[in-house]
């Protein structure tokens, strides 16, 4: 499996959990606006590090 071709479609599914996450807490109310901001860019920074070190 040739993960290099892969890496562009994880940072879109990253950045897609990243806007879930954040909408949950601002739409939904689910949690704080301040939580929702923090989760959001936890997943986008964490998700982007991991897949950048783990595919090159």
């Amino acid at each position: 499996m040739d993960w290099k071709r892969k890496k562009t479609p994880l940072m879109g599914l990253i950045g897609g959990l990243g806007v879930v996450a954040f909408l949950g807490g601002v739409v939904a109310g689910l949690y704080s606006m301040g939580m929702a901001v923090f989760l959001a860019f936890a997943i986008w920074i964490v998700g982007a590090t991991l897949i950048n070190v783990l595919i090159d």
